[in-house]
């Protein structure tokens, strides 16, 4: 069987037979967020989820109000994989990770307690979710050096993501407010290639401009981007 790889892991449940996926979907509950919505807050309860439909972002954030993106998260993905595993050592500390909703998202949360069970007793299981991890460490390296080692457009494309998904939990909309100075000093690069690169992206209908402000129309096409480096 294949391991189909997405940003932030693997599609955990195609690494399973149609049985087993069954068994790790028991009890779970499958809830909707719309647009913008923090879908889970950092701090208990613990949780693990699949996003069935949508885009993600998961992000830490600081008392003072500094935030950090650490992932997007694409359908197939699973979050809070660390969670299934019964094992103190790793789940002493409360989750850090908040997960915001960047366009209207499905989300599937599993049934922990039926998960670990199942996790503790079937080889399939632990496997399938020990791959995820395992991929997933590969993803956060990538995703910290697309800042430095990606193209101008994947490093746009994040900065722009990253931006406009803080803005849209402060005021419901999705736009970076930067100048083509700002946006060219944050990823490494000067005004008028981040000009150029923007102007490729409104002419593919991504996102539109004004003085001062970009406005994200497609930000699952954005994610794109980003995640072509990721891979």
């Amino acid at each position: 069987m294949g391991t189909p790889a997405f940003a932030g892991g693997v599609d955990l449940l195609s690494l399973l037979s149609s049985a087993k996926q069954r068994r790790v979907l028991e009890g779970s509950k499958r809830v909707e967020y719309r647009a913008g919505a923090v879908a889970f807050h950092a701090g208990p309860p613990r949780r693990a989820f699949l996003l069935e439909d949508g885009l993600a972002r998961g992000y830490i954030s600081l008392r003072d109000g500094r935030e950090a993106t650490v992932a997007f998260f694409h359908p197939g993905n699973l979050v809070g994989a660390r969670n299934l595993v019964r094992d103190i050592s790793i789940n002493q500390d409360p989750p850090l990770t908040s997960v915001q909703a960047v366009v209207d998202s499905s989300f599937r949360v599993l049934d922990l307690e039926s998960v670990r069970a199942l996790a503790a007793t079937d080889i399939d299981v632990i496997t399938a979710i020990a791959t995820h991890l395992a991929t997933r460490v590969h993803y956060d390296l990538r995703l910290v050096a697309v800042r430095s080692l990606g193209t101008i457009v994947e490093r746009l494309a994040f900065d722009l993501l990253d931006r406009a998904s803080r803005s849209q939990l402060v005021d419901g909309r999705l736009e970076a407010r930067a100048t083509h100075a700002d946006l060219a000093y944050s990823i490494g690069s000067s005004r008028e290639v981040v000009g150029r690169t923007l102007e490729g992206l409104r002419s593919a209908g991504i996102v539109e401009g004004a003085p001062g402000l970009t406005r994200v129309l497609d930000p699952v096409r954005l994610a794109a981007i980003v995640r072509a480096f990721v891979h």
